[in-house]
C-alpha cells in the first residue's frame, strides 16, 4: 500500500514552518481506495513568497482545521503504507515534526519519486515535478496546490512501478519498520524537531542544565551521530538528554567563535576543557595593529552576509547585514556588532577559517 502525499507549508525558518495544506491518496497498487484533502491552519503567518506561489493566504486558513484535529485521520489513512512524495525527505520531515510537537512518534517507510525517477528514467534535463511531468506527458492540474501535485505524483508512481522490473519500489513499500523501544521513541521525538542547517546546539537534561555544547554544519546529523555512538560521553547523553536548543550560524567562523564563548560561559560538564593558545608572532603579524579587517561570509539567508570586524589587531565582534551600506560604513557597522572577546584563540580561529575558505571576502579598511 502507498500513501501518496503532498504538503504546502508556510515557508520561513525551520522551527517556524507549519503545514497549510495536505493531500493524501491511499493507493493499493491498482486504484485509490481512500483520500484526504484539507487546508490546515498552521497558527503562524505564511511567507508572502509562498502565498504568491500557491495562492494560499492567511485569510483562507482562519477556519481551517489545525493539524492536531486531522492528525488521527492522517495516521489512519497512512497506516500500513509507505509514504510516497516528490522530495520525500521534506514531506516526511514536516509530518514527523508536526507529530513530534504533539508528542507522537510517526514512523513510516518512504519512497521518493525524485530518486526513483533518476534511477529508472536517467538523463532527463530536470527532475522537478512540473518539468518531469511535462517530459512524461503527465497532466498537472493546480500546480503548487497539494491536491494537484499529489495527483501528479500518483500518476508518476504508477509509471515508475511499471518500469521497475527489479521491484525495488515494492520492496521499499513492504519493508518492515523497526520496532522502537521507549528510549528510542524518546530520542526520536527530540530528533524530529531538530534542523538540518548548521549552528550551535545545547543538549539539556530534564532540569534544563546544559550537559554538552556542540557545533555542526548539520545539527540533526551531528546529534543523531552522537546518539548512535558508544563512547562514554555519548552514553551519558543518551541517558540524560531531555531536550535540545539550537542557534543557526551559517558562517563557520562565527559558529566557532560563539562556541568558544559559550563553552567558557556555561562550562558544560561533558565538554572537554578547551586549551588556550598564546599570541604568536605570526598571528600578531597577520592582524597588524595598523590594519582593520572585515571578514565577510554568507549569512542566514541568500540576501544576508555575516561580517566579523578586527580593528587594529583587536577582535571587536560580528554582525549580519543585508545592505552594502551597512558593511561599507564602518561607523554603522560598529553600532550593529555583537561583541566578542579578543583572545588568541578567537584570532587564530578567524585566520584559520580565512585560509581554509578562499570564497570568504577579506576587506582591508
Amino acid at each position: 500500500m502507498y500513501a501518496v502525499i503532498d504538503l504546502e507549508t508556510t515557508g520561513g525558518r525551520f522551527s517556524e514552518e507549519g503545514i497549510t495544506e495536505i493531500a493524501i491518496y491511499r493507493y493499493d497498487g491498482t486504484q485509490v481506495v481512500d483520500q484526504l484533502i484539507s487546508l490546515v491552519n498552521p497558527l503562524r503567518p505564511i511567507d508572502p513568497y509562498v502565498t504568491r506561489l500557491t495562492g494560499i493566504d492567511n485569510k483562507m486558513l482562519r477556519r481551517a482545521p489545525r493539524f492536531y484535529e486531522i492528525a488521527r485521520r492522517v495516521i489512519q489513512i497512512t497506516e500500513g503504507c509507505a509514504i510516497v512524495a516528490h522530495n520525500a525527505d521534506f514531506d516526511y520531515r514536516m509530518l514527523r515534526q508536526e507529530f513530534a510537537r504533539l508528542g507522537y512518534v510517526y514512523e513510516r517507510n518512504t519512497i521518493c519519486t525524485v530518486h526513483e525517477s533518476q534511477r529508472l528514467i536517467p538523463d532527463l534535463p530536470s527532475y522537478s515535478l512540473g518539468k518531469l511531468c511535462k517530459s512524461l506527458g503527465i497532466p498537472v492540474a493546480s500546480r503548487h496546490r497539494a491536491y494537484g501535485d499529489a495527483q501528479a505524483t500518483l500518476e508518476l508512481l504508477k509509471l515508475l512501478i511499471e518500469k521497475d522490473s527489479s521491484h525495488q519500489i515494492v520492496k521499499q513499500a513492504t519493508a518492515p519498520i523497526p520496532h522502537l523501544s521507549r528510549e528510542e521513541m524518546r530520542q526520536r521525538l527530540i530528533l524530529d524537531t531538530l534542523p538540518t542547517f548548521g549552528g550551535i546546539f545545547h543538549i539539556l537534561d530534564k532540569d534544563k542544565n546544559i550537559l554538552f555544547i556542540g557545533r555542526s554544519g548539520n545539527i540533526y546529523k551531528e546529534i543523531n551521530t552522537i546518539l548512535c555512538s558508544e563512547d562514554e560521553i555519548s552514553l551519558i547523553i543518551r541517558e540524560e538528554m531531555a531536550s535540545v536548543r539550537w542557534e543557526e550560524t551559517p558562517s563557520d567562523a562565527i559558529s566557532y567563535l560563539k562556541f568558544l564563548l559559550q563553552i567558557k560561559v556555561h562550562r558544560p560538564i561533558l565538554n572537554p576543557e578547551e586549551k588556550s593558545r598564546r599570541m604568536s608572532k605570526s598571528l600578531r603579524h597577520y592582524f597588524h595593529r595598523e590594519k582593520t579587517l572585515l571578514v565577510v561570509d554568507r549569512g542566514r539567508n541568500v540576501s544576508e552576509k555575516s561580517v566579523i570586524l578586527v580593528e587594529k589587531g583587536e577582535l571587536k565582534g560580528y554582525t549580519y547585514c543585508e545592505l552594502n551600506y551597512q558593511i561599507n560604513n564602518i561607523d554603522v557597522l560598529k553600532t550593529r556588532l555583537t561583541p566578542l572577546e579578543s583572545t588568541p584563540d578567537n584570532l587564530y580561529a578567524i585566520r584559520a577559517y580565512i585560509r581554509r575558505n578562499p570564497r570568504v571576502e577579506v576587506i582591508e579598511v
